[in-house]
């Protein structure tokens, strides 16, 4: 069947907005330090400013698909495992929530039109039960974030819906890689041990919970 303008448009307006996160992503990737050693640097700096400039660094590179799992290991390698964790628990949730508006503003439009019935009927799935099924895509192995955000974005979910779901299903892993970080940083072979045990456990739990949930929206 031949696309009418509206479908065209909205398969544009997808198009720049994917381009426009792509162009983003690499430009992050070209200006942010490669080498840790230049991350804890940094650490010489006042800690306000550390703080500020990590809950601005997550707000900023979440939206353009920057993994969460390098920007807390970050986060704990400049602020220390302790310090570290409510600084990315913060930054996380702030980038999660501007990709999702991102998203709502400017995919929601063009996803719908573009939506058959079978999306129709998935994304009705997820809007019957929003916190629950953040949380499990949160938590399911593997499940990528920053894809998660924008795709949260496209459904009729509350920002405060999302919000919630995002800390419940997030938080564990986000802290633990920012301690994970922190240890690192401190050459605290021990706890990096037990952190790095705890991310494992994480990982099977999650695995456990996409098994029992098969069938349910694990991810949106």
């Amino acid at each position: 069947m031949p696309l009418t303008t509206q479908h065209r448009a909205a398969r544009r307006r997808l198009a720049l907005l994917g381009v426009a996160v792509a162009a983003c992503f690499g430009a992050a990737a070209l200006v942010l330090p490669h080498d840790p050693a230049a991350v804890t640097r940094l650490t010489d700096l006042p800690v306000p400013v550390l703080v500020a400039g990590a809950v601005a660094a997550w707000t900023l590179l979440t939206p353009v698909m920057v993994s969460g799992t390098l920007l807390a290991a970050a986060t704990g390698a400049l602020l220390g495992a302790t310090a570290g964790m409510p600084v990315a628990l913060a930054g996380a949730t702030l980038g999660a929530a501007a990709a999702f508006l991102v998203s709502r503003r400017l995919g929601r439009g063009p996803a719908e039109a573009l939506a058959g019935p079978r999306a129709h009927r998935l994304r009705e799935r997820i809007e019957r039960r929003p916190v629950l099924s953040i949380v499990l895509a949160r938590a399911a192995p593997g499940s990528p974030a920053t894809l998660l955000n924008y795709a949260a974005g496209l459904t009729r979910i509350r920002l405060r819906q999302f919000v919630a779901g995002t800390v419940l299903g997030g938080a564990p892993r986000v802290l633990a890689y920012t301690a994970l970080g922190g240890a690192a940083a401190e050459h605290a072979l021990v706890p990096a041990l037990a952190v790095g045990g705890l991310i494992a456990l994480l990982g099977a739990a999650g695995v456990v919970l996409a098994r029992r949930r098969r069938g349910a929206p694990l991810a949106v």
